[in-house]
């Protein structure tokens, strides 16, 4: 059953509610501070059937690296309906960097247990690191554009893909028409040849917020040039530092 928290509900009160330990739902929804369920969060009560309601149709998704631990994957298989490699980058010219462990197992892994798996294409420079120099290479050179789209094409068809997840941070105000143009020219392509395109949003909370992760991001645009759209809301409520990005040519800003 997946619970969503209501105002005055306590971990210990659902555990009491629901016949199933505290620390169950603690571990499988990696909460840390049990005096504090925020409401609206949403929780997995293991073993729990669902309440009668109105049927919604959900698609669950869920991020794996290549190196993820097999009882882990094997786990998450069974409640997820896409699997999000992570993650493929680039290179100034286009040409795509694979990961650095072999993700064959994760795609055949997901395929047996009806799983869809994503290539997450992220603009990682050979370094490892968000790098929006790249995001603007691929949203202003039409060759650099068009090599990249033919390799994540042959990659998709090659080693067995759904499709691809774009998920590109910091990217400067000027190429967010570009970069919804990009999307919208990769999902043609893959479109094309059977293939689907997501794309990962940052969570804004107004179209004018001001700042590097926001003002790239056109959420009507992304919407018109993706198959479908997610927002990372896990953002606000992320538990580490996230500043792996560069801007490293003449004039870039911090």
């Amino acid at each position: 059953m997946i619970y969503v928290v209501r105002p005055g509900d306590s971990l210990y009160e659902l555990a009491e509610r629901y016949g199933i330990p505290a620390d169950q739902i603690a571990y499988d929804n990696q909460v840390q501070n049990r005096r504090a369920l925020v409401p609206g969060e949403a929780l997995l009560l293991r073993g729990v059937e669902p309440e009668p309601g109105p049927v919604r149709q959900m698609e669950v998704s869920g991020y794996a690296y290549a190196f993820i631990e097999q009882e882990i994957l094997q786990e998450a298989l069974s409640y997820i309906n896409e699997l999000l490699i992570f993650s493929y980058g680039f290179t100034v010219t286009g040409d795509l960097i694979p990961p650095l462990y072999n993700d064959l197992p994760l795609i055949e892994q997901a395929w047996q247990t009806g799983t869809e798996p994503y290539l997450v294409l992220t603009p990682f420079g050979v370094d490892g690191n968000f790098n929006n120099y790249l995001v603007k290479l691929v949203v202003t050179d039409e060759t650099v554009q068009r090599n990249l789209i033919d390799q994540l094409l042959y990659t998709v068809q090659s080693r067995g893909y759904a499709g691809v997840d774009v998920d590109f941070e910091y990217i400067l105000p000027e190429d967010r028409e570009g970069y919804a143009a990009f999307v919208g020219n990769l999902r043609m392509r893959m479109n094309q040849n059977g293939y689907r395109v997501s794309v990962a949003l940052v969570p804004k909370t107004s179209g004018i917020q001001a700042g590097l992760l926001y003002e790239g991001m056109d959420y009507r645009l992304l919407g018109e040039s993706a198959d479908w759209v997610f927002l990372m809301t896990y953002e606000w409520g992320y538990t580490y530092p996230h500043l792996s990005y560069r801007l490293d040519w003449p004039g870039s800003f911090g």
